[in-house]
């Protein structure tokens, strides 16, 4: 609980600071609803007008407005997309995976001959080929009383007659499937110049075949946001009172494509700050998008809100107080971007966005407990690989090729002769000298290749296509046939454990290894077989270790039990022909080639060449995303792991082009932070305007976050260390959270200010255990304030020994001392004044004895007085003067990075005088400012 004098704290002395509590939400629940994913390139995809100068076919619902014509609706064009339109195989329906009413379709209508195959079943009247007019399709959605799903179109409607004119020409289905181009959208952006503006939507079909048809009726839309445009389901679109931007979304056959809507803020157009000059492309572009929403961007952030800042985001720590005072002082125009260049260049830069790329990968020492004795040893190898190519700036697309198409052994290498390597980079640290890190590939979840084709879309393309495992995306192109076809590159990845591999010479090699140590391979007979070995890894000893084998691809139980289905009916029809052994030939990329598996050793490797390639739609531009998602709190596409075409970005334009540039400049890490941190757009101040104090994803103001796990519990250490520990924290990261390698699992109570396990769940450091970027969390709790109220190890960092406050206890103490060594001095002189006149009237007096014994009190009083001035003059030296000003200001630039306010300072130089105590009063303070928003927060 508070104490009476932490409320006093928290209330009286700071009260422009805001505190830090879970009620305040506003730092991070920021509008997620509106986020975007790029528009990847594809054929079948597009929402600008049309240049076939053909004109569409008439739509559906004018061409089958009145029953009694000829024409033959198609299927896949047709009579699919109406069934979708309707909601017949949606979740709720017929889509579902157990059907209704013993009907199921494909979910969203996408797997057109399973659907036919269903409506036509035998036995079945749904659709009657000798009595159209009796096939269910056409009298249960027009009857309300006997469809569960209730009235779904009226009799002689122009859906009606669509369906009765497909049954009565036979209910047909086309021998292949139809291709579309693509689907062309008018208008292609929405502008809305008043709440009462409206637009209809047309969709316009492009086949393959040269045909063009409006298939507005047929298609599906939904807004991202209904608040800011909302659509009918006939394409009708409206705005309300409420400004901002967003999409709405068009569906039809495998084609989604999003249209931009925007409903600018209300009044005259805005000038831009002058002091926005927008010099670089990244800022031209955000002010272009401004310009379409009326936005005025905020001002510049001042010069200690962007030291405080780009620190953070750059090294994950705060600056020092001489480092702020220095800035803030220097003249030089080139001060921001030179202090930018310095913090790229320090190791904090490489250890904090090593953790950035261990999250990505999914670093989790629990996934890696087969491979090593040492159960941390392979994650900190992981760690240790990348910090060495990000502090190297290795490109960023050879950092990741070294570790799609990593290997554990190298080419000829023995069993043995791998163990003893193993040993050696263990013992001198020199793994991340390896070309390759095989890791990521060796996780015990690995047990399938779906589940690595779903973690490896999400890590490095940036795309969640889990959806599709089981049937057709819902927001994107991904069919499932897509996912198989993609997950097949995978199907050959297999871990060895430390218990030998499994040919006959590996075997021998495992148990020469185990004779060496004099140990029982045998597990039956020798039951303490894995202690035995760990502790021979304790001693240095070789001892075996796991390893990754990539072998030919291999066909899955379920599509073995296909085979042999097929095997069996080639028997029953007596056909004869020569059985393979079974195996995967061939596999295709995401919206891409299918790829002859047979001319590759190492089938990842036409993945990566796939990935490298310029006009790759995935690999760079999930890469930006995040980049610019930890710089500005939400990313262009929002959540950064969705690039999904109905997710499209805040603003296409400047995706592509960093995404473009990023690329240009040879996937170079270091170029990508500078274009982003130099950019004024980054510069800008957290404080709003009138104008942009709604805005969430068009980047015209900072968007104050909470600050990561990790950065909190360091900033809390620097906050309270000395002021030597603080000059070299950023270049001495050992021990610091933001260089933790692995994941911090089984988090029992802190017993010391040092241990950070605690604190790291507290604040959502994430555990690297689901293949999504919401595993690490920035969101406030109750918890987390009740940890930085009273949580112990709060109280023992800020005064643990060597901290600046106990160096000013030192201090204080020492002044003290001096001062009671002086008052000491001085009784003494008075003492020995006063004894040396009472000695000089003995001496007149001639008596001898008493002389005698006061000339040895005076001798004694001599020797006591010297005694206090070694003291005086110790003291003297360990003491300086303390100035409460400089105390208060060095407690704000320590942890909030900035200077007091006139009233800031004067409260706390009160609070600090009324306590009997000076070190007291200055523990309250800093105890009040790292319980304050301002510190918490990234603004």
């Amino acid at each position: 609980m508070l104490t009476k004098r932490k409320r006093y704290l928290l209330k009286i002395i700071l009260p422009a600071t805001i505190i830090f509590c879970c009620s305040a939400v506003a730092i991070n629940t920021l509008d997620r609803a509106n986020g975007a994913a790029s528009n990847p390139d594809h054929s079948s995809v597009a929402s600008t007008p049309t240049d076939n100068l053909s004109k569409p076919i008439e739509s559906v619902d004018v061409r089958f407005k009145d029953s009694g014509h000829n024409e033959l609706p198609d299927f896949q064009k047709h009579v699919a997309p109406l069934l979708g339109r309707l909601g017949c195989n949606g979740r709720s329906c017929h889509g579902s995976f157990q059907g209704q009413g013993g009907l199921q379709l494909s979910l969203f209508g996408y797997d057109f001959q399973a659907d036919h195959q269903a409506l036509l079943e035998d036995g079945t009247d749904r659709v009657n080929l000798k009595n159209p007019l009796e096939s269910l399709i056409l009298t249960k959605p027009t009857d309300e009383d006997e469809h569960e799903g209730g009235l779904r179109y009226d009799k002689d409607s122009w859906q009606y007659n669509l369906l009765q004119s497909w049954i009565a020409g036979g209910g047909t289905n086309a021998d292949s499937i139809h291709k579309l181009d693509r689907l062309v959208i008018e208008p292609s952006e929405l502008i809305f110049s008043s709440p009462s503006t409206k637009f209809e939507l047309k969709a316009i079909a492009h086949w393959n075949d040269g045909t063009v048809e409006d298939v507005t009726p047929l298609c599906r839309f939904h807004s991202n946001n209904d608040s800011i445009a909302k659509i009918t389901e006939t394409g009708a679109v409206s705005t309300s009172s409420i400004s901002g931007d967003t999409h709405v979304v068009v569906s039809y056959d495998n084609a989604v494509v999003p249209v931009p809507a925007i409903h600018p803020f209300a009044g005259k157009p805005l000038d831009t700050s002058p002091a926005f000059r927008g010099v670089s492309k990244l800022d031209m572009l955000t002010q272009k998008k401004w310009e379409k929403l009326n936005l005025q961007p905020s001002q510049l952030s001042d010069d200690t809100m962007f030291l405080r800042r780009v620190s953070i985001d750059i090294t994950g720590t705060l600056p020092t107080s001489d480092e702020i005072r220095e800035f803030v002082a220097a003249t030089d125009p080139q001060k921001r971007k030179n202090k930018i260049d310095e913090l790229l260049q320090s190791p904090a830069y490489a250890s904090w966005w090593t953790t950035f790329f261990c999250d990505m990968t999914e670093n989790n020492t629990n996934q890696l407990r087969n491979i090593a004795f040492d159960n941390n040893l392979p994650s900190q190898q992981w760690y240790d690989w990348i910090h060495q190519r990000v502090e190297d700036n290795t490109p960023y697309d050879e950092m990741i090729e070294g570790i799609v198409l990593g290997i554990s052994r190298n080419s000829g290498e023995s069993y043995i002769d791998f163990c003893n390597r193993m040993k050696d980079e263990a013992a001198n640290e020199s793994f991340s000298e390896n070309e390759t890190m095989p890791y990521y590939w060796m996780r015990r979840e690995f047990r399938d290749r779906e589940t690595i084709a779903i973690s490896f879309a999400h890590a490095f393309l940036g795309l969640r296509i889990q959806c599709a495992q089981c049937h057709k995306h819902p927001f994107d192109r991904w069919s499932q046939k897509d996912f198989k076809d993609f997950s097949k590159f995978f199907s050959g990845i297999n871990i060895r454990p430390y218990s030998g591999g499994t040919t006959p010479e590996d075997k021998k090699d495992y148990i020469a290894i185990l004779e060496n140590l004099d140990i029982d391979p045998d597990r039956k007979k020798n039951p303490n077989l894995q202690r035995q070995l760990r502790d021979a890894y304790r001693k240095g000893e070789t001892t075996p270790f796991g390893f990754l084998t990539i072998d030919s691809p291999k066909l899955t139980r379920e599509e073995l039990r296909e085979l042999q289905k097929q095997l069996q009916a080639n028997k029953k029809s007596k056909k004869k022909k020569k059985n393979k052994k079974p195996s995967i030939t061939e596999a295709t990329l995401l919206g891409s080639d299918t790829i002859d598996l047979t001319d590759h050793e190492d089938v990842r490797t036409p993945v990566m060449e796939w990935m490298k390639q310029r006009d790759n739609p995935f690999f760079a531009k999930a890469l930006v995303n995040r980049v610019w998602a930890r710089y500005f709190g939400v990313g262009i596409v929002d959540p950064v792991d969705d690039l999904n075409l109905a997710n499209p970005p805040s603003n296409a334009a400047l995706l592509d082009h960093l995404t473009q540039e990023f690329i240009a400049h040879d996937f170079d890490l270091k170029w990508l932070h500078r274009e982003i941190a130099n950019s004024q757009t980054y510069q800008l101040s957290w404080v709003p305007n009138s104008t942009n104090e709604g805005d969430r994803r068009n980047f015209s103001r900072a968007i104050p976050r909470r600050l990561p796990a990790e950065v909190i519990f360091d900033s809390i250490t620097f906050a309270s260390s000395n002021a030597e520990t603080n000059r070299t924290f950023r270049n001495t990261v050992q021990n610091r959270a933001i260089s933790i390698p692995g994941t911090v699992t089984n988090v029992k109570r802190a017993k010391n200010a040092t241990d950070a396990s605690f604190a790291l769940k507290v604040f959502g450091r994430s555990e690297r255990a689901s293949s999504c970027d919401c595993d690490r969390s920035e969101e406030t709790s109750l918890i987390q304030t009740v940890y930085m109220q009273n949580d112990r190890d709060i109280h023992l960092m800020l005064t643990q020994k060597d901290s600046w406050l106990n160096r000013m206890a030192q201090q204080h103490t020492a002044k003290i001392q001096a001062v009671n060594a002086q008052k000491s001095i001085d009784s003494l002189n008075d003492r020995i004044e006063k004894m040396e006149l009472k000695k000089a009237n003995l001496k007149k007096s001639d008596n001898k004895k008493q002389l005698q014994n006061l000339t040895k009190q005076i001798k004694s009083l001599e020797k006591t007085k010297r005694g206090w001035a070694a003291k005086l003059a110790t003291a003297q030296e360990s003491t300086g003067e303390l100035n409460v000003q400089q105390v208060v200001e060095e407690a704000y630039l320590r942890t909030l990075s900035r200077f007091p306010t006139e009233e800031e300072l004067a409260r706390c130089e009160q609070h600090i005088e009324e306590e009997e105590d000076l070190v007291k009063g200055v523990t309250g303070v800093l105890w009040a400012l790292v319980n304050t928003k301002e510190f918490i927060v990234n603004h």
